[in-house]
């Protein structure tokens, strides 16, 4: 089952991987056999009434139109005791430190693993003869597959490390008196420092942003020296752009064309000459003072040097994002907004490269800023040059899906006409068997654990139950009954009195685990920001669930518990004006996925491993900001889910005739991993088929539809699961066969109503929900 094999090595997908990098091994669950689920199979007594039938349904969507970025606005819990992280870090900034985004490795131990501002790879370069600050760029033809280069389909595909093909150097540079620091932290971008030790003054000021086309260095009272492992072929002065920009045309030595532009800061006009000291040194010819220069280098392309030129000397030092819901909370607008200083020949515009989801859904403004330029980025396919200083794309969202089971095969299109004639009088009496007896185990039990995330699965296993108890069964005592009993359970989590509670981290600036200050892996690195989206995503579905059931029956839920919820969803998903917590810690609106590592180094990058818990994440924030009156909150949601599933299915879940990934790995169906610098078909506990396919459908529920279509559910079904499900005995049978119902929801059914066998269900999963899903979707 899942809880007995995710306590194994990770590293088993570390292949091809440069670094020291040891994320966490998972702990083991205890194990919940479920004998009164088969109990209720088998029983034969006559239907019971139903109890205050009550003809209420689920609250429909917000007609919400305008920003949905704003604060959430609540304090922080005060039951969070407040205590610094036990990874010591200094910063100069008052604002929280982003811990989940891509360039962490920045100001982790010796800060030299690289970042991943796609296109680039850059790093920390303390290569003696080589110091500075690296740049790489990959080419499709660069990449290392394996196991076996000739299997199909191959198990991993990454992108070589360490090819510096141009290096921000300074010929004062030495190994003992150069130092790096970070500052400025957003979601989107971070500013970088390499300063003299002895003399802050003398420095270069690196702005990372997302998509950027070229690698910048502000250069002050320094001699600026560029540097190439690989070497210049030849390197030669070009045709200037526009006044006061100096242009160059570096060839390396493996073929591939760079280029070169200085111009100058705050309008100097005397712009250093640079020349070649040797093959692999590029020096400029004099020092430059306070005032500074702008170096910018870029891999180019075959016919690229136009768009280049139009785009040179302007550079962002910093990106954030701006958003607007419109047409009643149906459609959504996402901007990432470059902050641009510099002047190019297309003024304050410079380069941008965007990816094929965000191509697909440019708004008309963006699109015209779209050139026929394309660069390859490392996992993501071919990048596209914008000459623009905004990316703006617009997505239908998705908030017709509420809490009951929906797919993309029926015909209803919300709660409010779920077609509730599906379920016959004998699926009625099958499913209220069920709920009573499933509502009748040990919740505390099962859900107050001394992991969050195992936790939070017990939670919201029974807030699945109580949605088929209220809408489908209609039966309020039970449902009473059950709320009564998962409130008490959430309630040890609201007053943090869990085995292991939370504290508030004022170093980062986040909601940890106490557990981790002795063992950074334990439950999973929460303590390190390792998957809180998908941790606390489980609350937050079974808070909107607790919160929408109380409110029905006139209770003060939602009030009595919205600075608890809400504490976890700033820790996750923040937005506005806040210094308490990072803003959008989990999800980068840029790859268009959450990312689930925290602080732990890694030499490819930030990763994930399940598609369905991120998706499963917004989807409670989306239904806790429904339920709770934050119609912002709910778009915010809705908006993340749409997203996501645009990127996911390009990048991480594969249709046959994905045109993104290489060949050589859409046979595996889903990517596993997924690195900034790699795709492994794998997971961190295993490489069992049904681990690295579940891992991803994990758990089904109204949203799964949306994400995963039929198509590639049938495809993924056809070619691998109908080969392995009769093989599995464990509680991933459960998963694999309710996944099935998104589309063949009458076999999914047969399954789970007739002679099932309760150790395949996983430990977040209830066979009610099963049931009263795969009947749902029919």
């Amino acid at each position: 089952m899942f809880n007995e094999i995710r306590n194994q090595l990770h590293n088993l997908h570390h292949r091809g991987d440069n670094n020291n990098d040891t994320p966490p091994p998972i702990p083991p669950r205890p194990a919940f056999i479920d004998a009164q689920a088969q109990a209720a199979m088998s029983m034969k007594s006559a239907p019971q009434p139903h109890s205050r039938p009550s003809s209420s349904g689920p609250p429909g969507p917000s007609r919400f139109n305008g920003n949905p970025f704003v604060p959430i606005g609540t304090p922080i819990s005060d039951v969070f005791q407040r205590k610094p992280h036990p990874l010591p870090f200094q910063h100069g900034s008052q604002c929280a430190v982003q811990t989940n985004k891509f360039y962490a490795n920045l100001f982790l131990d010796q800060k030299t693993l690289p970042a991943f501002p796609h296109p680039y790879a850059v790093w920390w370069s303390k290569t003696p003869d080589l110091l500075g600050f690296a740049v790489s760029h990959c080419t499709e033809s660069q990449r290392v597959f394996g196991n076996d280069p000739n299997d199909d389909p191959a198990q991993y595909y990454f992108n070589p490390a360490g090819i510096q093909s141009a290096n921000l150097g300074a010929c004062e540079f030495n190994q003992d008196n150069v130092t790096l620091s970070t500052d400025s932290y957003t979601p989107l971008s971070v500013s970088v420092t390499l300063a003299l030790t002895s003399n802050n003054s003398s420095r270069i000021d690196i702005p990372l942003a997302s998509g950027i086309g070229f690698i910048t260095g502000i250069y002050r009272n320094l001699t600026p020296q560029i540097q190439s492992l690989v070497g210049f072929q030849s390197v030669e002065p070009a045709p200037c752009p526009i006044n006061g920009i100096d242009k160059y045309t570096l060839r390396l030595f493996n073929g591939v064309s760079w280029v070169l532009y200085v111009s100058a800061a705050n309008g100097h006009d005397q712009l250093p000459k640079f020349s070649l000291r040797d093959n692999n040194h590029l020096v400029a010819n004099v020092r430059v003072g306070d005032i500074g220069i702008v170096v910018q280098v870029g891999s180019c392309p075959q016919g690229a040097e136009n768009v280049y030129d139009d785009a040179a000397g302007a550079y962002a030092v910093s990106a954030e994002l701006q958003g607007n819901i419109f047409n009643d909370g149906s459609k959504g607008m996402y901007k990432i907004q470059y902050h641009v200083q510099g002047r190019s020949r297309a003024g304050q515009k410079t380069l941008i490269y965007a990816l094929p989801h965000h191509v697909e859904s440019f708004t008309q403004a963006t699109a015209s800023t779209r050139t026929n330029i394309l660069l390859d980025s490392t996992t993501m396919g071919k990048m596209t040059a914008c000459v623009t200083d905004n990316l703006e794309m617009e997505e239908d969202l998705p908030n017709f899906i509420g809490f009951l089971p929906w797919a993309q095969n029926i015909t209803n299109k919300s709660d409010a006409n779920f077609e509730f004639g599906k379920y016959s009088s004998e699926d009625l009496d099958l499913l209220r068997r069920t709920a009573e007896q499933e509502l009748e185990q040990d919740m505390k039990g099962q859900g107050c654990l001394d992991s969050m995330y195992f936790s939070g699965k017990g939670i919201d296993k029974f807030a699945f139950v109580l949605i088929v108890a209220k809408y489908i069964l209609k039966d309020d005592a039970l449902t009473q009954k059950g709320l009564t009993k998962l409130k008490d359970v959430f309630a040890v989590f609201s007053r943090n009195q869990q085995q292991n509670p939370l504290v508030y981290d004022t170093t980062f600036k986040g909601l940890i685990s106490v557990a981790g200050y002795n063992d950074p892996n334990a439950d999973f690195g929460n303590t390190y920001y390792n998957d809180h989206h998908f941790h606390y995503g489980y609350f937050f579905h079974a808070a909107a669930v607790i919160g929408q059931l109380d409110k029905e029956y006139g209770g003060n839920w939602i009030n009595e518990n919205r600075v608890y919820v809400n504490s976890l969803l700033r820790d996750t998903s923040n937005y506005g004006e806040d210094k308490e917590f990072p803003i959008s810690r989990s999800f980068d609106w840029f790859v268009g996925h959450s990312w689930a590592k925290g602080l732990f180094l890694s030499g490819d990058g930030k990763d994930e491993e399940s598609t369905s818990e991120d998706y499963h994440f917004a989807y409670g924030v989306k239904l806790w900001g429904l339920v709770s009156g934050d119609a912002a909150m709910e778009s915010r949601g809705n908006l993340m889910i749409a997203i996501m599933r645009r990127a996911m299915n390009k990048y991480m879940l594969f249709e046959d005739d994905n045109c993104i990934q290489p060949k050589k790995v859409l046979k595996n169906k889903v990517s596993g991993i997924t690195f900034e610098n790699k795709i492994d078909h794998a997971t961190y506990f295993g490489m069992n088929p049904e681990y690295v396919q579940g891992i991803h459908m994990i758990p089904v529920t109204p949203v799964s539809s949306y994400v995963r279509s039929p198509k590639f559910v049938k495809e993924e079904w056809d070619q691998i699961i109908q080969h392995i499900v009769d093989k599995v005995d464990s509680g991933w049978k459960g998963i694999l066969m309710i996944n099935l119902a998104l589309f063949d929801p009458k076999a999914s059914y047969r399954f789970f109503s007739t002679n099932f066998n309760p150790q395949w269900l996983d430990g977040g999963m209830s066979l009610t929900w099963c049931l009263a899903f795969a009947k749902g979707v029919c």
